[in-house]
């Protein structure tokens, strides 16, 4: 038996749920950025924590960026994953794209992060130069670990994310972060590719109907 085989063997006796136990209790969540590579296949890229289980996160990633869905739900029992899938052009790629999940991992006790949020987080990701992204470097990922960090993870509250005002403002950030990528590629480029421009859209005005559930929420809630 070769050493790999012995590693990927402890790997599978691992529990999953005790690497990630003690960061769970202490965070909202874990942060994990994943890419498939053509040649590869699926792997780490960043993590908020060390990750001392191989087998389970190549088979999260593939589980999640095997699914024709942009957003994905798995549960393990004690703790759950939420995986938002990011394209990013790439010319050199099957398809001239290439796929990332951002993905955060949950302790089952906490309600699931509205998915207003990762676009949010997305558009985080979308700020990064797509050739750091492309070239996986790891201190453009840390950069974007800390402004999500910033966003979400230094709040006071145990769950800030579940704040009504907090979606508003994250939905209303959304559409001014958009905005904004949308002009600086007209700034660099001189144009904003249309294919681009038609996802930013949709994007916008996911949030905005994600601004306006919230909003309405709370009324039906009342008329019951």
């Amino acid at each position: 038996m070769n050493q790999n085989t012995q590693l990927r063997e402890k790997d599978e006796k691992l529990d999953p749920y005790e690497g990630f136990k003690e960061a769970l209790d202490k965070y909202p969540f874990v942060i994990i950025i994943g890419k498939y590579d053509h040649v590869l296949g699926p792997r780490a890229l960043y993590s908020s924590i060390p990750l001392n289980n191989e087998t389970f996160i190549r088979n999260l990633l593939r589980d999640a960026l095997n699914t024709k869905n942009q957003f994905v739900i798995l549960d393990f029992d004690l703790f759950y994953s939420q995986i938002y899938k990011v394209e990013i052009e790439d010319l050199n790629a099957r398809g001239k794209k290439q796929l990332y999940a951002i993905i955060l991992l949950r302790d089952v006790e906490y309600p699931l992060i509205p998915i207003l949020h990762f676009k949010r987080i997305a558009m985080i990701f979308h700020k990064i130069d797509h050739e750091l992204i492309l070239s996986d470097d790891k201190e453009a990922f840390e950069t974007f670990f800390k402004e999500v960090n910033d966003a979400y993870m230094k709040k006071d509250e145990v769950l800030p994310l579940e704040s009504i005002n907090l979606q508003i403002r994250s939905g209303v950030n959304t559409i001014q972060g958009f905005c904004e990528l949308l002009l600086e590629q007209k700034r660099k480029l001189g144009k904003v590719p249309e294919q681009e421009l038609e996802s930013y859209v949709e994007m916008m005005l996911d949030a905005c109907k994600d601004i306006i559930n919230t909003l309405d929420e709370p009324i039906s809630s009342l008329s019951k």
